[in-house]
């Protein structure tokens, strides 16, 4: 991680540090930065911005010698440096879940219930709307279930569900399953560069849940919700 309380490099030239402005998240691949806004839904692509810009997953950016802060501020990407806007980071993955293969008729039907309850809240939202509906996931009152069963559950129920989609959408109705079970997963979002890809995926710590750890290795991660 960066140390926003570096203040020189070795030419004695003073660098700074600011924040991410809220619903902004930014990350480095290779020479280039890559913004996430949400508010215009939209990802931009800041070439060979890598140089001056040096993002750290908690929304803490450093500007080297030759940037300054104040163009990012401009420009609405980045806010005076404050606490209250840390993030978390994901850890690098290592495992993939998976399913258990002994879930009951009662489980799948229960899971293909909130399948298509989280089908319904998907439907004509924004970026920024789901990820404001994911983070306030429902209580849960009953019986604990492991990850492994609620996943096996998903999977027996979703091919008969119509209308799964794609990543985004993938990953926001399971990890709304795994929720009413009580259990949270990170929501992943990657992205890479050159050709340009985006992609989301859920992960329980540093186990990938729904994905395969040789897809998300291909994608540096910019957003954990």
């Amino acid at each position: 991680m960066i140390d926003p309380s570096a203040s020189t490099r070795p030419s004695g030239r003073t660098t700074n540090a600011v924040s991410a402005a809220e619903d902004v998240y930014l990350c480095k691949v290779y020479e280039d930065v890559v913004v996430l806004d949400l508010n215009a839904d939209e990802y931009l692509c800041l070439m060979d911005a890598g140089a001056w810009i040096h993002p750290a997953p908690d929304g803490c950016i450093v500007i080297g010698p030759d940037g300054a802060a104040e163009d990012l501020m401009a420009a609405g990407i980045a806010v005076p440096q404050s606490a209250s806007h840390l993030r978390r980071a994901s850890k690098t993955p290592t495992l993939e879940l998976v399913p258990s293969p002994r879930t009951s008729m009662i489980e799948r039907l229960w899971a293909a219930l909130q399948i298509l309850e989280a089908t319904h809240v998907f439907r004509r939202k924004t970026l920024k709307q789901l990820v404001a509906t994911a983070i306030r996931p429902p209580a849960f009152r009953g019986r604990s279930t492991t990850s492994a069963q609620v996943f096996g559950a998903y999977k027996g129920a979703v091919s008969w569900v119509p209308g799964e989609g794609e990543c985004l959408q993938r990953a926001f109705i399971l990890k709304r399953v795994l929720a009413g079970r009580g259990i949270h997963a990170d929501w992943v979002f990657g992205v890479r560069t050159w050709p340009f890809g985006a992609h989301c995926w859920l992960q329980i710590d540093d186990m990938v849940v729904g994905d395969t750890l040789a897809r998300v290795s291909n994608y540096t991660p910019i957003m954990v919700v």
